[in-house]
């Protein structure tokens, strides 16, 4: 069980006014045993970067038509598609991290938007990818809706689910440590 901050800071030869006002700087009014710094963010960038991560989720769904419509080996597409959608995953998880002091309830929004975003956008991909297969192509297409967006789904979400398990054991730690 950790040692609250009041008593470690008494052992250390604090006295009782330094100890109240060093408590009163670190905890908050909600949780007075848990230590926070609280910043405002301003709104208008957590909803920039949410339209940042949409433009470039559409971006990176567009540059998939041509692979789709060109590599006939389905390994080496679904290699290319998760490369593509880890890379975008990254970029996600950056953009996340980055606006770290957005209240929980944003990160949520963001974490289930934006992937939700990414499977409708797979799927319109591949549907406009199969109406231009068969006009251009003749109907060439073999590769598996379904798996294809599972691949581009895992591959994006892969490097979030990272960092929270990254953040989940990081934060155990240090609770074991105080």
């Amino acid at each position: 069980m950790p040692v609250p901050i009041e008593d470690r800071l008494a052992e250390k030869g604090w006295s009782r006014d330094e100890i109240m006002k060093a408590a009163n700087i670190l905890h908050g009014k909600d949780d007075p045993g848990k230590i926070y710094f609280q910043k405002q963010m301003n709104p208008v960038v957590y909803w920039l970067t949410l339209i940042i991560s949409i433009v470039a989720n559409m971006v990176v769904s567009v540059v998939l038509i041509p692979f789709l419509l060109t590599v006939k080996d389905a390994l080496t597409l679904y290699f290319i598609i998760g490369l593509l959608a880890l890379t975008f995953g990254f970029f996600f998880n950056l953009l996340l991290t980055d606006i770290e002091n957005v209240d929980p309830k944003h990160h949520v929004i963001a974490g289930v938007f934006i992937p939700a975003l990414a499977v409708i956008n797979i799927f319109i991909v591949i549907n406009v990818t199969s109406v231009l297969d068969k006009v251009l192509l003749g109907g060439q297409l073999t590769q598996n809706a379904f798996v294809i967006a599972i691949v581009y789904v895992v591959a994006f979400i892969a490097p979030y689910l990272v960092n929270k398990i990254i953040d989940r054991m990081q934060t155990r730690k240090t609770a074991q440590t105080l």
